[in-house]
């Protein structure tokens, strides 16, 4: 049997999903906008040495070996807020699907923003120092959502825009943490991001060793589901706001700062 707490918790997302339906075409939230602003891939960083949380892999099995670089792109898609700046918001799972990190990182116009699997996206995992071995990486592609007027000290999932006022932040509910109004997102389809993985194949018969390659993959975009986004948010407040410090992924190297950036602190 259901808890009260379960219940309570299920009703409300209930009635967040149909608050957001109803609020969808002001905010961006139609099919014609959203396509493509959902994208998804996994990363296997050591199942052929390490088995996976659900079990998968160890040594002398096939699968991945080592680091793998994810790289973001915006081609250009123009947002209103920072001269087309863009946010991508990203959500890393482990292979038991619970979210161990989140994080929100400007890519600006024709820029490249590069992250390491291993050193940004799955080094500072949130729930129970979750198995980094592999997973699921999903990200948003979205409109500044945030601009707060005057500097204050922000979680480390949460990414300031250069000194502009923008800000990414990945649950789209930290504003009312610091006393502003939350709004959702605008997404937009404007990102594109790869991801190479290095894997090596079990030889058959077994003990003569591991073949490797390396390999370069597309996110996939998905359906857009306005359920699953609003979990995103949830689960990445939680993590922003249990405390402790972890369930932070980070930026890695790009820049974050447009040309002209847009409005500038006062």
């Amino acid at each position: 049997m259901r808890s009260n707490a379960s219940i309570t918790r299920f009703t409300l997302i209930a009635l967040a999903i149909a608050v957001l339906a109803s609020i969808a075409p002001s905010r961006g939230f139609t099919d014609s906008l959203v396509v493509g602003s959902l994208m998804t891939n996994y990363y296997d960083v050591a199942s052929s040495n390490l088995p996976t949380a659900s079990g998968y892999g160890g040594n002398g099995a096939s699968g991945g070996v080592g680091d793998g670089l994810v790289r973001i792109v915006n081609a250009g898609n123009l947002a209103t807020e920072q001269r087309g700046t863009l946010c991508a918001m990203l959500y890393v799972f482990d292979d038991i699907e619970e979210m161990q990190a989140c994080c929100g990182c400007p890519v600006t116009p024709d820029g490249l923003r590069t992250m390491s699997v291993i050193n940004n996206l799955t080094k500072n995992f949130g729930v129970n120092r979750g198995n980094t071995n592999a997973g699921v990486i999903d990200i948003l592609s979205a409109a500044p959502n945030l601009f707060i007027a005057k500097p204050v000290p922000l979680p480390a999932q949460i990414s300031p825009i250069g000194a502009s006022g923008w800000v990414c932040d990945p649950s789209s509910q930290y504003a009312n943490v610091i006393g502003l109004p939350a709004t959702l997102p605008d997404l937009v389809d404007g990102l594109r991001a790869w991801e190479t993985h290095t894997e090596g194949a079990a030889s058959v018969p077994a003990g003569a060793g591991l073949i490797k390659g390396v390999s370069v993959s597309e996110f996939q975009t998905a359906r857009f589901d306005a359920g699953h986004t609003f979990e995103l948010f949830d689960l990445c407040f939680f993590l922003i706001t249990n405390g402790s410090g972890s369930g932070a992924c980070s930026c890695g190297s790009g820049d974050n700062v447009s040309v002209t950036p847009e409005p500038i602190f006062q």
